[in-house]
């Protein structure tokens, strides 16, 4: 292997990744065992590791500290570990993104690569509902709420995507495309706090980004209408949002029980939490409201996280994780911002549309634990890696 370049193999790898994440977790996994083996391979024939972003390193390294104190204080130190190990290759796909996307042609080959990922996604949660009618789509991803997280992650990036006009034409008019279909999915999914999630997405774009706001106004004015219209006529998801302000539905107050006791659980370990993927075992065993229908033999185990961040994290992390939590992304939004206020070249900021897919992600976040699953987070960051390479070519051509 005289003639290897990392620079090439590590583009070919962040293409796959782009390309594999939102369709396949085994896929997604190989790519990154690549990536890692090709890095490992640098190092020890180059006897140092590629440049690297020390301040984002040096974030993440504080981070994985503090899951690290977490996982040895847990009740089962052997299975947080396992999931403090798993947390740490799902940062991969942002270090190999912002390290080795380059060049324009290779940002476009990427941004492409994702495109082709998303309308393939959408087809297929398209054609479960309406041709083999699944009551909500899932797509290609495992479950509905995922497949919420997803659109509400494809959707800032997509109207990024027609408006950058290093793209072919095409191309920009194939992202608007699947961009319409990307919302119809979030429909289809029937996920209420992804639904809820882009309506204040909307609200901070709007605050955000003076350019846009007639038109923004005219085009969410135009959404609004037709999604009531559909609701309407469609018998399940005027159900859907019925449900949304029921104090009788099952789903909402299983929720609220479980967050009561989530607060319960850290009042009890407040410091480091029971530890990482142990929400499980104490809820399920221990922390369960008397008034909980869903139980153990009931849902097949029991409830593995609150449906909620905030209080995953208090739950499993004490205020040891929390704090890791919150500084974590609330650094990630700082950096974002800064990138937004630099960007006035471009007709629609990469720092912006990382803003809206992190605050997507953590909106719908208040009603389900969407940060650690494992899909979620390599897109996630996949695309925050994509976005903060964006800036860095832009500033040099």
């Amino acid at each position: 292997m005289k003639n290897f370049s990392l620079d090439k193999a590590m583009y070919i790898v962040v293409l796959l990744l782009a390309f594999t994440t939102p369709l396949s977790t085994a896929a997604a996994s190989i790519s990154v065992g690549l990536g890692a083996a090709f890095i490992l391979f640098y190092r020890w024939r180059m006897k140092t590791f590629p440049p690297f972003d020390a301040n984002i390193l040096e974030v993440l390294a504080v981070y994985l500290v503090c899951q690290i104190f977490v996982a040895i204080m847990s009740w089962d130190p052997r299975i947080s570990f396992r999931e403090v190990f798993g947390e740490f290759h799902r940062f991969f796909p942002l270090i190999f993104a912002m390290t080795f996307i380059k060049k324009r042609e290779q940002l476009c080959g990427v941004l492409i690569a994702s495109l082709a990922a998303f309308l393939i996604n959408d087809v297929a949660g398209v054609v479960q509902y309406f041709v083999q009618g699944e009551p909500r789509a899932f797509g290609l991803n495992h479950t509905p709420t995922f497949y919420g997280s997803f659109m509400l992650m494809q959707l800032p990036l997509l109207i990024f995507m027609s408006l950058l006009k290093i793209l072919p034409r095409a191309v920009r008019s194939l992202a608007i495309f699947t961009a319409g279909l990307s919302l119809i999915c979030l429909v289809l999914s029937m996920t209420r706090g992804a639904w809820l999630a882009l309506v204040c997405v909307a609200v901070i774009f709007f605050v955000l980004e003076k350019k846009y706001r007639l038109v923004t106004a005219k085009i969410f004015a135009g959404l609004a209408i037709a999604f009531l219209i559909l609701a309407m006529t469609s018998p399940q998801i005027h159900e859907r949002l019925e449900t949304m302000v029921s104090t009788k539905f099952q789903s909402n107050t299983e929720r609220v029980l479980m967050w009561k006791s989530s607060l319960e659980i850290f009042k009890d370990y407040p410091i480091t939490g029971v530890g990482q993927k142990m929400f499980v075992k104490a809820y399920n065993e221990q922390y369960i409201s008397p008034e909980a229908i869903e139980r153990p033999e009931v849902t097949e185990g029991g409830h593995t996280h609150p449906h909620n961040n905030l209080l995953n994290e208090a739950a499993e992390g004490g205020t040891v994780g929390l704090a890791a939590f919150i500084g974590l992304y609330a650094y990630f939004f700082w950096k974002f911002f800064q990138q937004f206020k630099h960007e006035k070249n471009l007709p629609f900021s990469a720092g912006l549309t990382a803003i809206l897919i992190l605050a997507g992600l953590q909106l719908e976040g208040l009603t389900d634990t969407n940060m650690t699953q494992v899909p979620i987070m390599r897109e996630f960051w996949l695309l925050a890696g994509t976005l903060l390479a964006t800036e860095k070519i832009i500033r040099n051509e």
